[in-house]
């Protein structure tokens, strides 16, 4: 090395080593104001790592310091690139075709055949196999209860619900049977494919799906915040592990992303080609190209501050994690904490974007376009829409009557030529249409889509990953909400009012018998209000951070009774129904109370069931 190359080397280290000393003390800043014990911040441009620092504590109890060189951090949702180039990596050595049905590469089918036309490994890497969601069931606290990854496969998961390839819904088994399709064509375990193939090549030497236990003694400890305190998290399995059970380092990370920001970094590791590369982080669906943001293989293509980016976020109970590139200069950024509170996330990437990054081009609005006019009434654009992603077939579906999963938005019409929206701080936005399914607004720099199918309006898509389903005005958490208020509130009074008219009749010295019709009545009332009242014990000892991912562990054993109480009410509204014909017509004014509680309670039941909480749909 000549004398100048080496003295420029020095150079640049020394810069580097100058700015992280000045940027450390302001990222402190921000570290402190939230309350995560430990974090990692790792920012790499032009080739160089300006940061790559620990804050806080790994562990409180051990006094365990967050070390970039040896702490091992979970990142949640951002293991699924990973996963992507390892199964791209399986295409490249001809194992492996992005276009071929998954289920030739098993000896009978995995996927349902529920809808015509494969499920393929595009569709698995773009999130558009169209999979149901499933959460019940899905991790393990030790590693001798958790599923291999071919048994949790098998066993959890989700049917589908719309066949592949026409909308993006993100899905954690989706990516979790790709990593089963290429531990299948290997012939290894998904792990060591990962180690073997990947992070080996890549210089990931402490970078893993499945840690050991000598390796877990330098973990970055998961803690969850309760009634103001900082509860510990025993290290857990997630069966669907593909998706979300990485583990990494500081360092690691920094390497990882300084070969991702060489066009031919992971080509010069023999892991994928630079070809290859860029199309996994070039948009490989999107819902229409006129809309913001799309998915690459596994990789989430949108923007941020301006900037376009090439990222993804990762969540679970203990850790938020965020690994974004800037490929337009040369730059990325890798942030975790050891809770799942994404606020030091988003201000440490607010931070490198505003001082760290040039200032974006001013942006220009699209010009105004002519309106399109093919017959279709506006009407058919309006109405109420659900996120897509909710579990539609199992007990977690009540998630969307309580506000927690699968968002509701209205759509609306202004005269017969401008649809309205709300927008995320809930003004109204007027737009018109431009295209056969496709708004612009007039009031910002927004279009808005729509899906078309057999001739009838089915989805909306508020961009290029995210979609909304039509729903019936019947099924709409509203209607549902008002319903259940209503049919609860006839039922509890049912429930008291029996008893109570015979408490008072007994004091006031009125002989009393109880017919048998009041008794179906009382009973139907007592067990639709009780299996509802009951829930509220039922959940208050679930721990927190176990609703949090939607009884990850299992069903508590009081649901699986709970949930026959409304099964038990309806046989028992049929044996009232059997009593009233057997027995002498009642007077007018019984017959209609009669059949004003036989009508509440098939309704009620068919509301229940339609949340999935009568039987066992877990």
């Amino acid at each position: 090395m000549s004398l100048s190359a080496a003295l420029l080397l020095l150079l640049l280290a020394f810069y580097a080593q100058t700015e992280t000393d000045s940027l450390n003390p302001e990222l402190q800043k921000l570290f402190e104001k939230h309350s995560s014990p430990g974090a990692l911040v790792v920012w790499v441009k032009d080739g160089q790592v300006v940061v790559n620092t620990g804050f806080g504590y790994a562990d409180i109890e051990q006094k365990r310091r967050v070390d970039p060189a040896r702490t091992l951090v979970r990142v949640g949702s951002v293991s699924k690139p990973f996963t992507g180039i390892g199964v791209l990596n399986g295409v490249e050595a001809g194992e492996l075709d992005l276009h071929t049905d998954v289920n030739l590469w098993f000896d009978e089918p995995v996927v349902d055949h529920r809808f015509a036309g494969p499920v393929t490994l595009e569709h698995l890497l773009t999130h558009t196999a169209g999979f149901d969601d499933r959460y019940i069931g899905k991790s393990a606290r030790t590693f001798e209860e958790a599923l291999p990854l071919r048994d949790a496969v098998h066993t959890l998961l989700p049917p589908r619900f719309i066949e592949s390839g026409q909308i993006a819904t993100y899905s954690n088994f989706g990516v979790a049977l790709a990593g089963y399709v290429l531990e299948r064509v290997s012939g290894k375990p998904f792990d060591d494919v990962m180690n073997e193939r990947v992070f080996s090549p890549l210089g990931m030497a402490d970078t893993s799906f499945e840690p050991d236990r000598e390796a877990l003694q330098h973990f970055m400890t998961g803690y969850h915040e309760a009634g103001g305190q900082l509860n510990p998290l025993e290290y857990d399995y997630i069966l669907d592990a593909p998706a979300g059970q990485l583990v990494t380092t500081g360092n690691d990370m920094a390497r990882f992303m300084l070969q991702l920001l060489d066009p031919d970094g992971l080509q010069n590791a023999g892991v994928l080609s630079a070809e290859m590369t860029s199309k996994m982080m070039e948009v490989r669906f999107t819902h229409h190209p006129e809309l913001g943001g799309g998915y690459g293989y596994l990789w989430n293509i949108s923007e941020y501050g301006g900037h376009h980016t090439v990222g993804h976020g990762g969540g679970y109970i203990g850790v938020a994690a965020r690994l974004l590139f800037f490929p337009e200069h040369n730059a990325a950024l890798f942030v975790a904490a050891n809770t799942m509170d994404f606020g030091f996330i988003g201000d440490v990437t607010d931070f490198f974007t505003r001082n760290y990054l040039p200032e974006p081009d001013a942006a220009i609005n699209r010009p105004r376009r002519p309106v399109f006019n093919d017959g279709h009434k506006l009407s058919a654009f309006t109405g109420t829409w659900r996120d897509t992603r909710y579990s539609r077939n199992s007990f977690t579906k009540f998630a969307v009557l309580v506000g927690i999963m699968g968002n509701e938005m209205k759509t609306g019409a202004v005269g017969d030529s401008l649809l309205t929206m709300p927008t995320h701080t809930g003004e109204m936005r007027r737009l018109r249409r431009v295209g056969p399914v496709l708004f612009q607004s007039l009031d910002d720099d927004y279009m808005l889509a729509f899906r078309e199918h057999q001739g009838k309006i089915t989805h909306i898509f508020t961009s290029g990953t995210s979609a909304l389903e039509r729903l019936h005005p019947l099924e709409t958490r509203m209607f549902h909400m008002v319903l259940i208020s209503v049919l609860f509130t006839l039922f509890i009074a049912i429930t008291l009012f029996y008893p109570g008219i015979r408490v008072y009749r007994r004091i006031r010295g009125v002989r009393t018998s109880t017919r048998r019709k009041n008794l179906f009545e009382w009973g139907i009332a007592a067990l639709y209000t009780s299996g509802l009242i009951l829930y509220v014990p039922v959940m208050a000892q679930v721990p927190a951070h176990e609703f949090m991912i939607g009884f990850g562990y299992g069903i508590p054993a009081g649901v699986f009774v709970l949930t026959l109480f409304p099964w038990a009410a309806l046989l028992l509204t049929a044996a009232y129904v059997l009593h009233l014909f057997r027995r002498k017509p009642p007077a007018d004014r019984e017959m209609v109370r009669a059949v004003l509680i036989i009508f509440a309670s098939a309704v009620f039941f068919l509301v229940l069931n339609y949340w999935n909480l009568a039987g066992w749909r877990f």
